[in-house]
């Protein structure tokens, strides 16, 4: 029997599994089967891209790429309740703070998690840990998503209070009640509320409006992006 057949059957005896080859091969296996996985996807799954820069959007909402949604989630929640807690001047220990922490905890791990117990289910500090991650991970990712969603839903009405509501109303917010024009007759003329343009004017005919305005509206020079995002929006008020 060679020096290594009889490493192997020692190691057999005490339940370890060697390196080589027997571990190696699984890596491998299960490295390339990743690899082929992600292979196929390229070749059949093409992702919609995220919005185009444009600096002339005031109102675009930015946000990371999803795999980084839950340090902006987490950070953002975080910096609502330190600001709660009246520890704005402190923003630094959340910043540099929790990252450290996080990096000191995983270079602890091999440290403190001693156990010669392969299973995870032996080992209830790693599966403590693992739990953790996956519900901190998942919760941040998920709440992200759904915080910059919300933000995306509200874009058209920024746009609206930033460039229409020193003018138009909405059911009574923003407007003008002072008028913006005369007319010949000495009359003041006010801008209608848009709480129904929808009702009046098709969609074409808003995006007409925003684009050349008419009838003593001045030109706001709108980015393409705002007037394709307002359109919809005011079409829908009915």
């Amino acid at each position: 029997m060679s020096d290594h057949e009889h490493k192997a059957k020692e190691y057999q005896a005490k339940g370890v599994v060697p390196f080589w080859p027997e571990h190696f091969l699984k890596e491998l296996g299960v490295g390339l089967v990743a690899v082929a996985v992600l292979f196929v996807f390229s070749l059949f799954v093409h992702p919609i891209l995220g919005h185009v820069a444009d600096p002339a959007d005031w109102a675009y909402q930015p946000a990371p790429d999803w795999y980084f949604y839950w340090v902006q989630n987490f950070f953002d929640v975080g910096g609502h309740y330190w600001s709660i807690l009246h520890l704005v001047k402190f923003d630094w220990v959340l910043m540099f703070g929790a990252p450290i922490l996080g990096v000191s905890a995983l270079y602890m791990v091999p440290f403190i998690d001693r156990y010669p117990e392969r299973r995870l289910l032996k080992r209830p500090l790693m599966l403590g840990m693992l739990m953790f991650g996956m519900l901190f991970f998942g919760y941040f990712t998920t709440n992200g998503v759904y915080a910059h969603n919300r933000l995306i839903i509200r874009e058209p009405y920024s746009i609206f209070a930033t460039s229409c509501a020193t003018c138009h109303s909405i059911k009574g917010l923003g407007g003008n009640n002072r008028g913006v024009m005369k007319t010949p007759t000495g009359q003041w003329t006010y801008p209608p509320s848009l709480s129904h343009v929808g009702s009046i004017l098709s969609p074409a005919q808003i995006r007409s409006q925003l684009e050349n305005p008419q009838d003593g509206m001045p030109q706001l020079n709108l980015p393409p992006a705002a007037i394709k995002d307002l359109v919809p929006f005011l079409a829908h008020l009915k």
